[in-house]
């Protein structure tokens, strides 16, 4: 197990890092037997501390969780506390195992990340800046695709539908209510 704790735009101290990795390995140790990396950041917004803890399981789940508070041990049990409310959900709904050998056969995929930027010869003119990042499209019902969006606290989830076998996206709309679109071409 890895466990990272950085500061961003802040100095973390020995005792805060010790107090995040400590919880944050009783955590992993009491609900997740698989060796998994985990990254802790916290940074601070004004006067206000923030902390995202970020678990990389296996088979391409990432479960997220954000904490904020003006006292950054407080912003890191907040982040910790759904962290746990998170992997408790998971592991009630992941329990077929041969739903997780389907995992294993993910197709792979680019996802690419789209910046645009103002120019300095007109104001109307912008320039795309792309970030390339190698990602999985994993096999998965509806509902599992939904918790992944859920778990991930992320806006858009593709992935490919274990009932069809076509390309199928998950999404995050406006009123809070998930979104789903089903590729027949």
């Amino acid at each position: 197990m890895t466990i990272k704790v950085f500061g961003k735009g802040v100095d973390l101290g020995e005792s805060l890092r010790e107090y995040a990795e400590s919880r944050t390995e009783n955590l992993i140790e009491k609900y997740i037997a698989e060796e998994i990396d985990t990254n802790v950041t916290v940074h601070k917004d004004s006067r206000i501390f923030e902390t995202e803890v970020c678990l990389y399981l296996n088979k391409g789940f990432v479960i997220k969780a954000n904490g904020a508070s003006d006292d950054p041990y407080r912003a890191v049990d907040i982040a910790l506390e759904r962290l746990e409310e998170r992997i408790k959900k998971h592991k009630n709904r992941i329990k077929d195992k041969s739903r997780r050998s389907e995992w294993a056969r993910a197709t792979e995929a680019t996802r690419y990340i789209i910046e645009r930027k103002p120019s300095s010869n007109d104001a109307d003119e912008e320039h795309l800046v792309i970030a390339e990042q190698e990602s999985l499209i994993l096999p998965l019902s509806v509902s599992e695709a939904v918790m992944k969006l859920d778990l991930t606290e992320m806006p858009v989830v593709m992935f490919k539908n274990s009932d069809s076998g076509r390309i199928n996206v998950v999404y995050k709309r406006p009123d809070n209510h998930i979104g789903w679109i089903d590729y027949k071409g």
